[in-house]
């Protein structure tokens, strides 16, 4: 009943979805919230996540000739981004891996829309409610927003890491610059000291030059003694 239910959603979207204009598909994928919704490349395509390659390949080209922005002259801009994000949704479905990847995504979302659809039929039985009212549409537009909700907690986990990834790399980037400036400095510095060695041998030899020549004209100034001066004698008085 729930794997009938899905598909049920699943196709009436489709369905709902080969009736709309280039206009409306544009909307639909500028929407609000659309940036995290259009990670989600069966909601951008509208293909059910065990869609045939050929069926991929049919909605691809309609979705594409749809929004190409030469088709859509008055609103080339958005037509463009558009078209963009059906051309990367069939892109992604074409990589084994990511497919697989996807499907898992899309899983868990319904595992998780599933769950609460059954808590609010235990809510409603034990409130004597009539159980709620089971809209495949809306089933599988609950699926694809908890899908995208997932695809939106990591492309910000994600962001986030590359974001710390690049602060370290780029502390390690201006530690080893000021490592290399700081080494430089050393190296400018002994060179310079190196290139005034002869600079600084003729400084010190000019100062023991003129230290000695003080020294020899103190010594010679120190060995003349000039005579006492002798006392006159004083007339004997009679």
């Amino acid at each position: 009943a729930v794997v009938s239910t899905q598909s049920t959603g699943v196709k009436a979207i489709e369905k709902k979805d080969s009736n709309m204009t280039s206009a409306q598909q544009i909307e639909r994928l500028h929407k609000p919230g659309a940036k995290y919704l259009n990670l989600n490349p069966f909601y951008v395509l509208q293909v059910d996540p065990d869609a045939t390659e050929d069926e991929v390949k049919k909605q691809y080209r309609r979705l594409s000739i749809l929004l190409h922005p030469d088709k859509n002259p008055d609103n080339r801009d958005q037509a463009t981004v558009a078209f963009e994000a059906v051309n990367k949704a069939n892109l992604m479905l074409k990589e084994t891996e990511t497919v697989k990847k996807f499907k898992m995504i899309m899983e868990e979302a319904k595992n998780r829309v599933l769950k609460m659809m059954e808590n609010k039929r235990r809510i409603a039985k034990s409130k004597n409610l009539p159980p709620p009212i089971e809209d495949p549409t809306k089933f599988s537009h609950l699926v694809n927003v908890m899908a995208s909700k997932q695809l939106a907690d990591y492309e910000i986990r994600i962001g986030d890491k590359e974001k710390k990834d690049a602060q370290e790399k780029k502390r390690e980037t201006d530690l080893a610059e000021e490592c290399s400036k700081r080494l430089k400095k050393m190296e400018d510095d002994k060179k310079k000291w190196e290139d005034s060695r002869e600079e600084r041998v003729a400084t010190w030899k000019d100062f023991q030059f003129k230290g000695e020549k003080k020294k020899k004209k103190k010594h010679m100034l120190g060995t003349y003694r000039p005579p006492k001066p002798r006392l006159e004698e004083k007339p004997s008085q009679q």
